[in-house]
């Protein structure tokens, strides 16, 4: 047993010294290169994993962008749609209330000129009256000729009257348009 112990402890001490001794120069240099070699793959690896990433995620942002512009231009589509919309659907409301603006214009002008017809009619009719009264209380040789007058003066009275309900009918249909 001791043979085998002293067996064992020398393998152990030269083991140990094996460890400890130095490789040669070339080795040495061998092993640098070798060391350079690989750390230049691993970087040039590294550089590449590092583009091909950079470009997928430039083309994931690209490809973003195109989608964000797409739906950009798609909302203001449908906005500028939306407005037009509301545009002619104001315009349209504005010409209907135009038209009904315009249709009680029309009918103020014509209940107006019918009303002013009435007392035109109205106050030939009372100045008739009240001419025939004076020519009757004249000599009877003038109240012939002063109740042909009276009478001429009233059809004047009532033409210049439709006239002016004419006149003012017409404005009141061009109101319409």
């Amino acid at each position: 047993m001791k043979s085998l112990l002293l067996v064992s402890t020398l393998a152990a001490v030269l083991g140990l010294s094996a460890c400890n001794q130095q490789d040669s120069p070339a080795e040495a240099q061998r092993k640098v290169d070798q060391a350079s070699q690989q750390a230049a793959e691993d970087l040039s690896k590294a550089q590449q994993d590092a583009s091909q990433a950079s470009a997928e995620a430039q083309q994931k942002l690209d490809a973003a962008r195109e989608a964000a512009r797409a739906d950009v231009a798609h909302a203001d589509a449908k906005a500028n749609e939306k407005i037009n919309a509301a545009t002619d659907q104001a315009m349209d409301a504005a010409s209907e209330a135009q038209g009904n603006v315009a249709e009680v214009r029309a009918d103020t002008i014509n209940t107006q000129a019918k009303a002013d017809y009435d007392v035109a009619i109205a106050q030939a009719d009372a100045d008739l009256k009240v001419s025939l009264e004076k020519c009757n209380a004249m000599p009877s040789g003038q109240a012939g000729a002063c109740k042909d007058q009276a009478n001429a003066t009233h059809e004047i009275a009532k033409a210049n009257a439709k006239r002016a309900l004419d006149d003012a009918q017409a404005v009141a249909k061009d109101t319409k348009r």
